[in-house]
């Protein structure tokens, strides 16, 4: 596995599921700032998408939490609510396969970039379909946390794709329970065990292959197609542009970005990073136009949000900001697209 052509290091978490975990903390009543100084987290790495995080960090961010909200248990409920909502995450593309099992199967193919402390795997001849999530043996115990988180976020899967509970025969731990037992069975739904041989979540086969309701492989296309050029440039060495564009998508619907803070999530000084997009053929200014056209045609064809909406995950202030530059690209409004 690579990253700007060298391999990711081993047990990491991908600063941008840090930031979702964080990002749910905070819809939870959490004080970002306060989670952010007490983990030593680095604000920058929680905006790149290509940047990593310790596993000891990453423990670290999921013990503190437990504290901030005096809550053993708080991870179960950050699980099912770190999911991807716009396409500024890279896997929110996922939902528009076909049904629940090819939804799962995209996520897992992109769970090794999120992190590479636990491996996930989905089994969707099993019968019944089923996962299994594995670490190395002796850090069973230390990794009880992020194990739970991840198979409360697969199992959450359903409501976001078919609106419906899972449906789950049994769950298998192969860590001791870190809390009441009753939590895990309430949010669970079904059996729960601990001290398994393996961890396992198995799911019913009407329901992995049940349609989903968002299917549109058009837009799935669509989706992974704008990443086709940018992963082509970083082959052929502009790796500026290239992790500049990644960078900048994932960075658009959270706050306005700027090439001051790109440069510094990429640990170089602006003018510099200035001077290396113009050389690989573009400037920051036309490389946050390119992205933000890439994504506004994307939200165009999934056509189910509100233009003022659209403006602010482009990373516009309102509407008529994100008006006059759709009028810039194309000669008409958004309205009259």
């Amino acid at each position: 596995m690579l990253q700007n052509g060298n391999a990711i290091a081993p047990e990491t978490m991908a600063g941008g599921l840090a930031a979702r975990i964080l990002r749910a903390a905070v819809e939870e009543g959490g004080n970002r700032r306060e989670i952010i100084t007490a983990v030593g987290l680095d604000e920058a790495r929680l905006r790149n998408p290509l940047s990593r995080i310790s596993g000891q960090v990453a423990l670290r961010l999921f013990k503190f939490l437990q504290t901030h909200f005096n809550d053993p248990a708080i991870h179960l409920r950050l699980g099912q609510k770190a999911g991807a909502q716009s396409f500024s995450d890279f896997g929110y593309g996922a939902r528009l396969e076909r049904d629940l099992g090819a939804v799962i199967r995209a996520r897992v193919q992109v769970q090794a970039l999120r992190q590479n402390m636990v491996r996930t795997a989905f089994y969707s001849d099993g019968t019944p379909p089923y996962f299994t999530w594995e670490c190395a043996p002796d850090l069973v115990q230390d990794y009880a946390s992020i194990v739970e988180f991840l198979v409360v976020s697969f199992a959450h899967l359903s409501r976001q794709v078919l609106d419906e509970a899972p449906l789950l025969p049994s769950i298998h731990f192969r860590h001791q329970p870190q809390f009441d037992t009753a939590i895990y069975k309430a949010t669970f739904d079904c059996p729960v065990r601990f001290g398994m041989p393996q961890t396992r979540m198995d799911m019913l086969g009407r329901q992995v292959f049940r349609p989903s309701p968002f299917a549109n492989r058009p837009l799935f296309d669509a989706a992974f197609q704008n990443y086709e050029e940018p992963s082509k440039w970083a082959l052929s060495g502009k790796t500026h542009l290239a992790v500049g564009y990644f960078y900048l998508a994932s960075e658009l619907d959270k706050s306005l970005p700027t090439l001051e803070r790109m440069a510094a999530s990429f640990g170089m000084t602006a003018r510099t990073l200035r001077r290396k997009l113009v050389e690989e053929g573009m400037s920051f200014r036309d490389l946050l136009d390119r992205v933000r056209q890439d994504n506004c045609k994307l939200y165009f064809m999934e056509d189910t949000r509100p233009l003022g909406e659209i403006a602010l995950l482009l990373g516009y202030s309102d509407l008529s900001a994100f008006t006059r530059a759709h009028k810039n690209w194309t000669g008409f409004p958004p309205s009259k697209r």
